[in-house]
């Protein structure tokens, strides 16, 4: 599964670096040579401009913005933009491309919004709306919303909402949500969302829900929800459940759940529940219970228990191997390679030292002595 995780992450977090664009005049705040030539109806720099006035307070036209400064109320422009270093613009914005080291208010661009620093308000692009800084507000693109820093509130992408930072707020996009940084909120991919840190929220990918940091809350993923930290919440994997750290919560991986350390709460795998550490609370699979430390709740595998120590209640129906038992153990085969504690059902049983009863077709209590070793029916000891 590690592979997986690798593949997903390698495509989408590629999608992170568009966020890292050119910018007309980028943070170049060399003197611009522009022509500032305007027709201007009022007084004061207010009123309605028709041209390149460099600053305006009212209704302003004009056919391409070059170093303007700063525009309060109505900008329309009709083509792409020239260099616009430290300039801002607040209110209504329309045109081909609106365009400014800072944008407040309400934008719209037939082919896209673009901010140099800051992105604030909401924002419509035909084709995107990119911020080389922040983004705050809502924002709508037929393709992309891109943000080379943080973004927050209400992210829409035909193909992709991207952050190069956090990623914050209700996030939707057609191929892939991605944040470089952390994802907070309600976050949907038609393919996945993946974070390269942590996760916190509703979270649903097509495909893939990854994390590169800890996952928390209520995960979907068509084919796996993965995180290289821990996991909490609710998650649920087509194929797979897949945490590097502890899982805790309820947990359902269409073929298997898997953890590098510990698992607690409810965890359901098709075909395996395995942890390299403890397992507890309810584990059900159709295959294998699988730990390496202990397990401890209530366990139901339809092929295979195995634990280094087990306490609790035990339903499998191939075989259970376990180290040291303690509690109700059901299975077609129950070996105890150590003590075991209480009572196991079963057509055969074995137990290096018993210390409870055995009820099968054959039961084996190494402790016991002559022919109390080997029963058919019951076998029991006492100390």
């Amino acid at each position: 599964m590690k592979k997986i995780y690798l593949l997903f992450f390698a495509l989408f977090i590629s999608s992170v670096n568009t966020a890292q664009i050119k910018f007309p005049g980028g943070d170049d705040s060399t003197e611009v040579e522009c022509s500032h030539k305007s027709l201007d109806l009022g007084s004061h720099n207010s009123g309605i401009s028709f041209g390149n006035s460099k600053r305006w307070n009212g209704l302003r036209i004009n056919f391409s913005d070059c170093g303007i400064e700063e525009i309060n109320g109505v900008n329309i422009t009709l083509w792409k933009p020239g260099r616009n270093p430290n300039s801002t613009v607040k209110g209504l914005s329309l045109g081909l491309a609106p365009y400014a080291s800072r944008l407040i208010g309400l934008s719209v661009g037939i082919g896209a919004v673009v901010a140099n620093r800051e992105l604030s308000g909401i924002n419509v692009g035909g084709l995107a709306v990119v911020s080389n800084g922040s983004t705050n507000g809502i924002n709508l693109a037929g393709l992309a919303v891109v943000a080379n820093g943080d973004m927050k509130g209400l992210n829409i992408g035909g193909l992709a909402a991207v952050s190069n930072r956090d990623l914050f707020g209700v996030n939707l996009g057609g191929l892939a949500a991605v944040s470089n940084g952390e994802l907070k909120g309600i976050n949907f991919g038609g393919l996945a969302v993946v974070a390269n840190g942590s996760m916190m929220g509703l979270n649903g990918g097509g495909i893939a829900v990854v994390s590169n940091g800890d996952m928390f809350g209520l995960n979907f993923g068509g084919v796996a929800t993965v995180a290289n930290g821990e996991m909490k919440g609710i998650n649920f994997g087509g194929i797979a459940v897949v945490a590097n750290k502890k899982i805790s919560g309820i947990t359902f991986g269409g073929i298997a759940v898997v953890s590098n350390e510990s698992l607690t709460g409810i965890n359901i795998g098709g075909a395996a529940v395995v942890s390299r550490e403890d397992i507890t609370g309810l584990s059900a699979a159709v295959g294998a219970v699988v730990s390496r430390g202990l397990i401890s709740g209530v366990n139901i595998a339809g092929y295979k228990t195995e634990s280094d120590e087990f306490k609790g209640v035990n339903i499998a129906c191939g075989w259970s191997e376990i180290t040291d038992f303690t509690g109700l153990s059901i299975s077609g085969y129950n070996r105890i390679r150590g003590v075991q504690t209480g009572l196991v059902i079963g057509l055969f049983n074995s137990a290096e030292e018993l210390h409870g009863v055995q009820l099968g077709l054959i039961n084996i209590a190494k402790n016991n002595k002559g022919i109390a070793k080997v029963l058919p029916i019951v076998n029991f000891h006492f100390d």
